[in-house]
């Protein structure tokens, strides 16, 4: 009977430290909203310039990342002519002087 007293006893402080400690939550909660609210009343015009930047700056990096991709499947495979004429130029770089190569260069285009 008074081992059953006691864990009712227990059941009811663990309730009442859940309670407060709820309590703490929505407090810290409602002080998070309210202190950024404040903010904005006692300074609008940089409120407001700096969710403007930080709005551009995701609208930049989202449009980057977007567009390179976009520009990367648009962009033309190299047909085989164009690959074998790199590997021959890229072959014939290491033997010819710079000045054949700028030659070789000018008739290959």
């Amino acid at each position: 009977m008074v081992a059953n007293h006691r864990n009712e006893w227990n059941q009811g402080t663990e309730t009442g430290r859940f309670a407060g400690g709820l309590h703490d939550l929505q407090d810290g909660f409602q002080q998070a909203v309210e202190r950024p609210a404040k903010l904005v009343k006692e300074y609008p015009v940089s409120s407001m310039l700096l969710c403007f930047g930080i709005g551009l700056g995701v609208g930049v990096v989202l449009s980057q990342t977007v567009c390179s991709s976009l520009l990367e499947a648009l962009e033309p495979e190299p047909s085989t002519a164009e690959k074998i004429k790199r590997q021959v130029y890229d072959a014939v770089s290491h033997v010819l002087s710079p000045s054949m190569l700028k030659q070789l260069h000018s008739y290959t285009g």
